[in-house]
């Protein structure tokens, strides 16, 4: 059994929008018509399989599972998992949607269930297919009144939403001399993580102001020699990761271990549609906020890419700084950065303002053209404090660096 709104306007709205980031990138990349042709190509690709996505979506109740799809995710649960259904208030009441509460206090949203409170015939059916949880259902108010997310009772429990992550959703500080101590070890990790890459951004910039010599993502450190060359490149960009197990074995000593930021395994199609979900929303954003900035990003105070020809093979070394880039900044940006400022007692919205003011600044080499990289850093770390899941962002970063990387090597 599926349950769903009719969506009419929801699903207009995403044609619409996927039909305009199938069209926008011709134009911007006019002048170089091997890179128009390999980008409509991808995003045509990408708008067949979103729209059949949208086709699917739903709450999806099965004998042995309970599904939930999303245009952005995919969450699959067992029936043992579940307790049963409640119902979520959105836009102030005014609008109600379906959620699925587990056994072990995890609320899952599903969006596409979405109905006003006043629709008694959307309520009857959302009652009678919670009784399909058999037994289990009696058991929603119980286990949304210990996670103080209960509103009131009806036909089925009313939920309050999740709060995400916020400093009363990770583990206390104590005030004082712990408190003092850990923000000493969050300055000294993300200073290790992001100063490297803001010298080496400035020198960039720099270069581009003195010489007038745009980026070239493909510089050879051994000229005439690609083979040897890509070989050390990519030997040299892995060492940028060392810093990731630190923080990671910092995060797990005050209880932090990496199942609770996500990353886990028995997930990854949940993860893997999270990631392709966020990377089409990454796109959207992209052109929403870009596209309007296209006359300023092309004028002098951007640094232009001049990349050197290489050979295809260069498409390895592509998709190894693409891995080890989104490895890096979301574990360590995100994941963790996120984390200790929730749990140092910053709001979500404060939080989010200072992770998005680190990102950018080791991108300011490419000029007035890190606003790029805002839309991109916003879309990702709103999914990790909402969802408290790394490995879609992680997904969606290698997918979108390894699409620009190809294109890359592939019209060098």
């Amino acid at each position: 059994m599926r349950i769903r709104s009719d969506g009419v306007v929801a699903t207009a709205v995403t044609v619409l929008s996927l039909l305009v980031l199938f069209t926008l990138p011709a134009p911007l990349v006019s002048g170089v018509p091997a890179a128009a042709s390999v980008i409509e190509a991808i995003v045509g690709v990408a708008l067949i399989g979103l729209i059949a996505r949208v086709l699917t979506v739903g709450l999806h109740l099965e004998p042995e599972a309970v599904i939930v799809r999303e245009v952005l995710r995919t969450d699959r649960m067992g029936r043992a998992e579940v307790l049963g259904l409640a119902i979520e208030p959105l836009l102030g009441g005014r609008l109600h949607r379906l959620v699925v509460v587990c056994a072990n206090g995890r609320i899952v949203p599903s969006s596409w269930t979405l109905a006003r409170p006043t629709n008694l015939n959307w309520l009857n059916q959302a009652s009678w297919a919670a009784q399909g949880f058999g037994p289990t259902q009696p058991r929603v108010e119980g286990a949304l009144a210990s996670l103080d997310r209960l509103k009131s009772a009806g036909p089925l429990p009313v939920a309050s939403r999740d709060p995400g992550l916020t400093p009363a959703t990770v583990s206390p500080v104590t005030a004082g001399e712990q408190s003092r101590w850990l923000g000493w070890e969050t300055i000294f990790i993300v200073a290790a993580f992001a100063l490297p890459g803001i010298a080496g951004a400035l020198g960039l910039l720099i270069k581009r102001i003195v010489t007038g010599n745009g980026l070239n993502e493909f510089a050879l450190p051994i000229k005439h020699h690609p083979g040897a060359s890509v070989v050390i490149l990519i030997t040299s960009y892995a060492t940028t990761a060392l810093v990731v197990p630190i923080a990671l074995l910092l995060l797990a000593r005050t209880g932090q271990r990496p199942v609770a930021l996500g990353l886990q395994t028995g997930h990854w199609r949940r993860d893997f549609a999270g990631g392709v979900g966020l990377l089409a929303g990454v796109w959207i954003a992209n052109l929403a906020t870009v596209v309007p900035l296209f006359a300023l990003l092309g004028n002098s105070l951007t640094n232009p890419q001049s990349n050197s020809h290489v050979p295809a093979y260069f498409i390895v070394y592509g998709l190894s700084v693409a891995i080890t880039t989104a490895i890096n900044e979301e574990v360590v940006v995100n994941g963790y950065f996120m984390t200790r400022l929730s749990q140092l007692g910053y709001t979500p919205r404060v939080a989010l303002a200072i992770s998005l003011a680190v990102r950018t600044s080791y991108h300011v080499y490419y000029g007035l053209g890190f606003l790029a990289t805002v839309p991109f850093g916003y879309v990702v770390t709103r999914s990790f404090q909402k969802r408290r899941r790394l490995a879609g962002p992680i997904l969606a970063h290698f997918l979108y660096d390894a699409i620009l990387l190809t294109v890359a090597v592939l019209t060098s």
